[in-house]
């Protein structure tokens, strides 16, 4: 008799557990914040009135992305295998240690994962065209590469990938770039001796992204290549908790948590022209009455945020563009003394694609 109350309270429970989610979506709603966008409630029929014979195919998708409770479980499922085993409950992290994230793409560096000489030599190629063209158009280019973090902070990474890699497709390209004059600033080298002289971290330690310090290094740099006199101190600094960081929040999407950053009160005045949502938003142009007489235009990616403050309040006007692949076209009907072609580590592939409007077909 105790093993049939024993089965049917199982099968009560398990009945519960599939049930709940399904039924709780006619009232409950998930405002999980994802990197993504997720999928709609499925059509009966198509724009042309046909059958939509992919229907249940897409409703089993819109219900396994918006079933009840969804977030709650995730964070659970995460809080457990982060607390108890150390492991991330998704594949796009990797834990470190003393509690340091890692993003999982730039995992191939690190290990050493290269590109073959002929796709280096392609990519070399590609933007010493792009800075030729951006010199006929009488403007001056400059390239930067950011490291990803673990290019910078090795010593957190975990045991089982090994020691970072010497020779990485960052330092082949950067060698090349040097041989055939390709002008860049050699953020890895700025960012790996500024470790080494002072212990502010130049990164976060569970997100992505450099902080507001190590952004300010190699922030210098490109001003002195551009000849510019304009420099920004490290050191003085205030410690605020107002950072989302973004592989936290991969693994904890409904948690609110904010980890420290270097927050500096050497900001000069500008404004955004034209509508402006966020600093992810794929064009910002700004102006600055206190800025100089120069104009500047950047192609950026996500670590390009940190450096739109600084440079908006620096030029009397600048464009930041996130789309790729970079599109060179912009460079012609941009007023602009500069270029600063900007991508991390992970990305630089993405170079090779760059669009040279005298080369597009």
């Amino acid at each position: 008799m105790k093993k049939k109350i024993g089965l049917w309270i199982y099968v009560v429970v398990f009945w519960i557990f599939c049930v709940v989610p399904s039924t709780g979506m006619l009232f409950y709603r998930d405002e999980l914040s994802e990197n993504r966008i997720l999928s709609e409630y499925p059509a009966f029929h198509e724009k042309d009135g046909t059958w939509n014979a992919d229907y249940f195919e897409e409703l089993q998708t819109y219900i396994t992305e918006h079933f009840a409770f969804r977030s709650e479980l995730i964070r659970a499922d995460s809080l457990l295998k982060f607390g108890l085993l150390r492991t991330p409950c998704d594949d796009q992290v990797v834990i470190g240690r003393e509690g340091w994230m890692f993003f999982d793409e730039t995992l191939g560096d690190y290990t050493g994962i290269r590109l073959s000489d002929t796709e280096i030599d392609r990519i070399s190629v590609r933007l010493c065209e792009a800075c030729s063209y951006i010199r006929e158009q009488g403007k001056e280019p400059l390239v930067v590469i950011v490291p990803n973090k673990n290019s910078i902070y090795p010593e957190y990474m975990p045991v089982r990938f090994g020691k970072k890699a010497e020779v990485t497709n960052l330092t082949l390209l950067q060698k090349r770039m040097k041989e055939m004059n390709v002008p860049f600033v050699d953020a890895y080298h700025v960012l790996l001796e500024a470790k080494a002289q002072n212990d502010s971290f130049l990164y976060f330690r569970e997100d992505t992204h450099w902080n507001n310090t190590g952004a300010r290094l190699v922030l210098n740099e490109i001003y002195t290549a551009f000849g510019l006199s304009e420099q920004y101190v490290i050191t003085d600094y205030v410690v605020e908790k107002n950072h989302e960081p973004d592989l936290y929040n991969i693994l904890f999407p409904t948690e609110e948590h904010f980890e420290s950053q270097h927050v500096y009160d050497d900001y000069r005045e500008y404004e955004y022209t034209g509508r402006m949502r966020s600093l992810d938003d794929m064009k910002i142009c700004t102006t600055s009455e206190e800025g100089n007489n120069r104009s500047l235009l950047v192609y950026r990616d996500s670590f390009g945020r940190a450096l739109i403050p600084y440079m908006g309040g620096t030029f009397g006007q600048a464009a930041f563009y996130r789309s790729t692949p970079y599109d060179l076209s912009l460079v012609e009907n941009t007023e602009c003394s500069f270029v600063l072609i900007e991508i991390v580590e992970r990305n630089l592939e993405d170079l090779g694609n760059i669009e040279i409007p005298s080369q597009c077909e």
